[in-house]
């Protein structure tokens, strides 16, 4: 058995060398030949990233101004504090 396995690994480094070697020898072609449609999926992507900055911005814009709309109405529904005593003046 484990003299089988030994080779099923060795067939499948093997195999795995050849795959490295032809995808390097390969990749000037393949890279010519699909650089158009990177170019193309990168303008896309990054079309939606600054869509996505724009819209992430103006949400954290529009929760800030609820936050303050929020701390405006709390701060007008609390009761004035009373001004401290004259005995706790002095300490």
């Amino acid at each position: 058995m484990v003299f089988g396995g030994r080779i099923v690994g060795a067939a499948l480094l093997l195999g795995g060398g050849a795959l490295v070697i032809a995808a390097v020898l390969s990749a000037p072609k393949i890279m010519r030949t699909a650089r158009p449609l990177l170019r193309e999926g990168l303008k896309r992507g990054l079309g939606l990233y600054e869509q996505a900055r724009t819209a992430a911005a103006e949400l954290a814009e529009d929760v800030e101004d609820l936050v303050a709309e929020v701390r405006l109405d709390l701060d007008a529904a609390r009761p004035a504090s009373p001004p401290p005593a004259a005995d706790e003046k002095s300490r």
